[in-house]
């Protein structure tokens, strides 16, 4: 039925009316017992969507986004010690997804990328994503993707030391003290590897999770943008009661530009910091 042509002549009419909210149907099987489009989105992603309209001024819904794609990436790489044990950490993937579905929300073109994702997989749907396992595999994926889009939003959380050999067999316990000191190495900056892909109508933004003061963060900040070639930075502190990972958890912030300039995003929902997060990176691109 939804391939039907007054369907989607009636659709695309409703795309026309201001103030609207899309959410398309989903793939899989459908009460006719065959696999295509037309069932009905999870009750998550229904309800993701009405959060995000309470968190708008007025509820108004503005589709500024319709002629602008975006790369995002979210989520935890993790890296194989054995065949038994991996490297990773805490993120959830959540606040990549967030980003995702609001660009959706607001009539962009969206890609995600994620390593593996501690949350309700249910509200990815309706987006264009892949999944990865480690380092090498987002590398590669990135590469692919980032010339299809003008935005390069880099959230995932990239597991930062791997081992150089091969992990096909379980190390024995008394071993793997030996095994680790003398096989681990650094993670290679994915950020900095791909700037040299930028092009100049392209934005890149990175993400950056931290501990401690602003006046050390600054420092920091400064650092990474000599080092990874990006536009802007977000830096979000975990260190604080309530904040950081996980699908609850609330986030404030500061977005650095390469020239100085900081913008202070106050504690709030993840969908919310999302949200402000892309109208602040659209508006310096103008």
């Amino acid at each position: 039925m939804w391939k039907n042509q007054a369907v989607i002549a009636n659709f695309e009419k409703l795309k026309t009316y201001q103030n609207t909210l899309f959410i398309e149907p989903s793939e899989g099987l459908l009460a006719c017992d065959q696999f295509g489009i037309g069932k009905m989105p999870p009750n998550d992603l229904l309800f993701l969507a009405i959060k995000f309209i309470f968190t708008l001024k007025n509820h108004t819904i503005i589709r500024d986004l319709i002629n602008k794609s975006f790369l995002i990436t979210g989520g935890a790489t993790s890296e194989k010690i054995d065949a038994a044990r991996k490297i990773t950490n805490n993120s959830s993937g959540m606040m990549g997804l967030l980003l995702a579905q609001v660009i959706r929300f607001r009539g962009g073109k969206v890609t995600y990328i994620h390593g593996s994702l501690k949350i309700n997989e249910d509200i990815t749907d309706g987006i264009k994503s892949y999944q990865v396992v480690d380092s090498l595999e987002l590398n590669n994926l990135i590469k692919n993707e980032i010339q299809k889009n003008d935005y390069l939003i880099m959230n995932a959380a990239v597991t930062d030391i791997k081992i150089k050999e091969n992990k096909l067999q379980k190390i024995s316990k008394d071993k793997l003290e030996e095994h680790l000191l003398n096989k681990l190495e650094i993670v290679p900056d994915i950020l900095k590897n791909i700037s040299s892909l930028k092009k100049q109508n392209q934005k890149f933004i990175g993400f950056c999770a931290y501990t401690g003061g602003l006046k050390d963060l600054r420092e920091i900040i400064k650092k990474k943008f000599e080092k990874k070639g990006c536009d802007l930075i977000f830096a979000n502190p975990i260190d604080l009661n309530g904040q950081g990972f996980g699908e609850s958890a609330e986030n404030e912030g500061w977005l650095f530009d390469n020239k100085g300039f900081e913008y202070y995003f106050e504690k709030t929902s993840k969908l919310d910091l999302a949200n402000k997060l892309i109208s602040r990176i659209i508006s310096i691109n103008k």
